[in-house]
């Protein structure tokens, strides 16, 4: 009570020292400004009317117009703009920006002390309908009768000041109309509001009646007073609620208040066109719908009100039951270039519509009932915005909104297991007499109702004769396109429907959905337009999916493939007909497809262990020919899709080559060479990847080297674990043996097809001039000879030793036949630097000569013995002589040459 009495003893001060202060403090204030101006020249009545911080179409006849007013958001007096002709420029500025900011600071600067009594006479109004008078001597109707009166007294009083003095051009009573008429609004709002939730005087219905009606005569005076009373209002009406429900209190008719007070601000705005009055309005109501949702939860009280609110939107600012905004579209929406602001507050009111609805459908737990309430709202929306607004192109890029939200509905409910997910697959454990769900017939249902009202809308704007009808066309091509597969795959990958309704009845719904894009292509390609091929492509597209989509519904894993490689080849086989540029992403698509495929699911272990030769033949064979056919039917502008076509032909050959051998041979037999073997097929691979890039466009010449770069890779982790195994055998591996006659043996198998790949790979780099060719050039001729050297030593070994290369050693002959082969190897290369004049090669193989003195002295001197040792060092000696003489011939003939 202490409390009580203490609020109470500021609520008087307030009102009998505040006011008269407050009076008294702006009158003087004001005259010191006017005396300013009067000495600067630039009285107040010469000021420039404020200009609409957005612009008008031509309104119907207005109310009689108020006087100048200044408001929060704004610096100099302003009269309401003139009727507009149909002509505007796009507005340059909005709501928020610095300078508006900027100017609310200032203005609660200077008028702080009305702010404050709005706030005093907002809780007078309160205290008398939840405290009434001397601790409750009045009983709850005559509270809220009181509160009644009192609101009306300050809409009363206010009205005689406004009349009296004007709301701003009296600069003694300047605001004081909207201050007393803001907080008499809000006070009846109390009053209404607390008749119902504190004291149940009347029911949901009349007060939301009392509350509208209220709101019309706010909406009136909004129209006539200045830009204050709509702050004050809009401010007040939004916190009543919090501050006189009781605990107890239900609040589903909140929704109507909301809503109501959004559209009360909304259509304040649609004559005074200050903006910032429907902005604020939109983001209170939301602000307050978003807290009585969170209490409690009702799905239609949050559709009505959204929806509501997205219609004032629409519908208020220009006052058109249909629509008709133009300008800049939100698309093309640029630093330099806005869009008006009925169009961004149009693009608000569909937003909140959208999510309102999306709020119930991506909820888990809503029921059936709910659930089909959200979706079919986000349905609703899609064909409002196709249907209803056709007069308002700038807002074409809003159908997204409802179509993702759809699709992010269906994939929210399988992952979150919601109820109606549940329900779907409880169908699997129901008794055989209980009905399959519809659930996912009325779902594409409706995704094929939006994709044909797309098109129709896409038919509209595409033949029309405007330089910008492509790029107006674009969004509904993709809607018409995109909602249906992409709704499809959402259903198959996450709600698993084969399980509850089948693979043929899914199937057949796939198809359908082909054949109605087929159909829509179809209407679509009857009528002109410049954008016909981009917009047939994309449908074509759709079908395409569809189609595949039923085949993986229907067919085997290797017929799987096979099909789509042959709708890769159709899709590039329509391309080339009709110039669809579509159908060629459409066909890289597949070819990724394959590739996965291929690689990972069935993939590589699926084509060794369980498919026969047959299905393996069909799979990667097939593949390997939709490749082929694409990349000779594919159109000569279509770069990309040839290098993709090219670079997933040769792959897939190296991998066909590397299973048939996998298959081929017994990996129980330790076929330690075939590691190799596959190297050499990635290698060639990779090598035939960097031979076409030079005469690839920029796209394609990124797509082959990610090709080149995975072959190469792979080839060099094949090599390595080949060196690896080999190794291993050699020194660990008792018991596993060399297969094959010497020489054409295992060894020669692991080891020479990657040399003599890498060795005419070297070859043909060195024909071209480009510097990677050189650069890899300097690269492979080391890897040829060291892959060279690596099967030499090893088959030596093998000579010596027998089959099993990890026999006790090494003996006196091997390790002279080291040396030997270390010097001829050298004499080789000599030889050939001779041959070619080649300084470097001829430094390459004294490098061997020195390498083998080394071997002979660090080596051979402790591990041979007898005659074997005397051998080796007289062989050498003898071999350095000649060498030096063979070298010293060579210095002369380069000399005298």
């Amino acid at each position: 009570m202490f409390l009580l009495g203490l609020i109470g003893v500021i609520y008087g001060l307030l009102i009998l020292i505040g006011l008269p202060y407050a009076l008294f403090t702006i009158r003087s204030l004001k005259e010191r400004i006017a005396q300013l101006e009067a000495k600067l020249g630039e009285p107040e009545a010469t000021s420039t009317p404020e200009t609409s911080d957005r612009q008008s179409a031509t309104p119907p006849p207005v109310p009689p117009r108020p006087e100048a007013t200044e408001g929060p958001w704004q610096t100099s007096g302003v009269s309401p703009p003139p009727i507009m002709p149909e002509t505007r420029e796009p507005s340059k500025a909005y709501v928020l920006r610095t300078e508006n900011f900027a100017r609310l600071g200032n203005w609660l600067r200077t008028n702080w002390t009305l702010a404050v009594a709005a706030l005093s006479l907002i809780f007078g109004g309160l205290f008398m309908v939840q405290y009434g008078v001397e601790r409750g001597l009045l009983t709850p109707p005559l509270r809220v009768i009181g509160a009644l009166i009192l609101g009306l007294a300050l809409i009363g009083g206010g009205e005689w000041l406004r009349r009296k003095f004007g709301d701003v051009s009296t600069p003694s009573t300047k605001h004081l109309p909207s201050i007393f008429g803001g907080a008499g609004v809000v006070v009846l709002f109390i009053g209404i509001l607390a008749a119902n939730a504190l004291y149940g005087l009347i029911g949901p219905g009349a007060a939301i009646g009392g509350v509208a009606l209220v709101a019309a005569g706010a909406v009136l005076m909004g129209w006539l007073y200045g830009a204050v009373l709509p702050a004050v209002g809009l401010l007040g009406a939004t916190g009543a609620p919090f501050l006189v429900s009781a605990s107890d209190t239900d609040a589903t008719p909140f929704y109507a208040y909301f809503a109501i007070i959004g559209l009360a601000g909304l259509a304040i705005d649609s004559f005074r066109h200050w903006a910032w009055v429907s902005a604020l309005a939109l983001v209170l109501a939301c602000t307050g719908l978003s807290l009585v949702h969170l209490d409690v939860s009702s799905a239609p009280g949050l559709l009505g009100a959204a929806f509501a609110l997205g219609l004032g939107a629409l519908v208020l600012p220009e006052r058109h039951l249909v629509p008709a905004f133009d300008g800049v579209p939100l698309h093309r929406w640029r630093k330099d270039q806005r869009p008006d602001f009925p169009t961004l507050l149009g693009a608000a009111g569909i937003l909140i519509a959208t999510l309102g609805a999306s709020v119930i459908a991506l909820d888990p737990g809503s029921n059936p009932t709910e659930f089909a309430l959200g979706m079919g709202a986000l349905t609703a929306i899609f064909l409002a915005i196709t249907f209803w607004l056709y007069r308002a192109p700038t807002l074409d890029l809003t159908i997204a909104l409802p179509g993702i939200a759809f699709l992010a509905a269906l994939a929210v409910q399988p992952r979150q297991q919601g109820e109606i997910y549940r329900t779907f697959r409880a169908f699997l454990d129901a008794a055989p007499e209980t009905p399959m769900p519809a659930t996912l017939w009325w779902l594409m249902g409706a995704v094929a109702l939006m994709a044909a009202t797309a098109t129709w809308r896409l038919n509209l704007i595409a033949t029309r004769p405007e330089v910008d009808a492509p790029a107006r066309a674009l969004p509904w091509a993709l809607a018409a396109s995109a909602i249906v597969p992409a709704s499809a795959l959402v259903i198959e990958f996450l709600w698993n429907p084969r399980a509850v309704i089948g693979n043929y009845p899914w199937a057949l719904a796939a198809m359908a959905g082909a054949a109605m894009m087929v159909l829509l292509a179809q209407r679509r390609g009857a009528r002109a337009g410049a954008s016909r091929p981009r917009d047939l492509g994309l449908l074509a597209a759709a079908a395409i999916l569809m189609i595949a989509l039923a085949f993986f519904l229907l067919l085997t894993k290797a017929a799987l493939t096979l099909a789509l490689a042959l709708l890769m080849v159709l899709a590039s086989l329509i391309d080339r007909r009709f110039d669809l540029r579509v159908l060629s992403w459409v066909a890289q698509l597949g070819a990724a497809v394959i590739g996965y495929r291929l690689l990972i699911d069935p993939g590589f272990f699926y084509a060794i262990e369980d498919a026969s030769w047959a299905e393996f033949a069909l799979s990667y064979l097939g593949a390997m020919a939709g490749f082929e056919a694409t990349r000779r039917i594919t159109r000569k502008g279509r770069p990309v899709l040839i290098a993709v076509a090219e670079s997933a032909l040769l792959t897939t050959l190296a991998m066909t080559l590397t299973l048939a051998i996998t298959r081929y041979v017994d990996l129980d037999g330790h076929n330690f060479w075939l590691p190799g073997l596959c190297a050499a097929s990635w290698a060639a691979v990779a090598l035939a990847q960097v031979w076409r890039l030079p005469s690839s466009t920029r796209a394609a010449r990124v797509i082959r080297t990610v090709f080149a770069a995975i072959s190469g890779v792979t080839a060099a982790g094949l090599a390595a674990i080949e060196i690896g195994t080999t190794s291993w055998m050699a020194n660990f591996a008792t018991g596993i043996e060399v297969n094959g006659p010497p020489v054409f043996d295992g060894l020669a198998l692991a080891f020479l097809p990657l040399a003599l790949t890498l060795a005419l790979g070297a070859w043909a780099m060195g024909r071209r001039q480009e510097r990677l060719a050189r650069l890899l050039q300097r690269v492979l001729v080391p890897g040829a000879a060291a892959i060279a050297l690596i099967w030499g030593f090893f088959e030596i070994r093998r000579l010596w030793r027998g089959r099993d290369l990890s026999a006790p050693g090494p003996s006196d002959g091997e390790l002279y036949s080291y040396t030997l082969a270390m010097l001829l190897v050298s004499l080789s290369v000599l030889a050939i630097a001779v041959m070619r004049r080649s300084e470097p090669l001829r430094r390459l193989a004294m490098g061997g000569v020195a390498l083998t003195i080394v071997k002979v002295f660090l080596l051979d001197m402790s591990g041979l013995s007898g005659l074997t040792r005397v051998a080796s060092f007289v062989g050498l000696g003898l071999a350095l002589a000649g060498l030096a003489w063979i070298n010293r011939k060579i210095d002369a003939r380069w000399r005298e040459g």
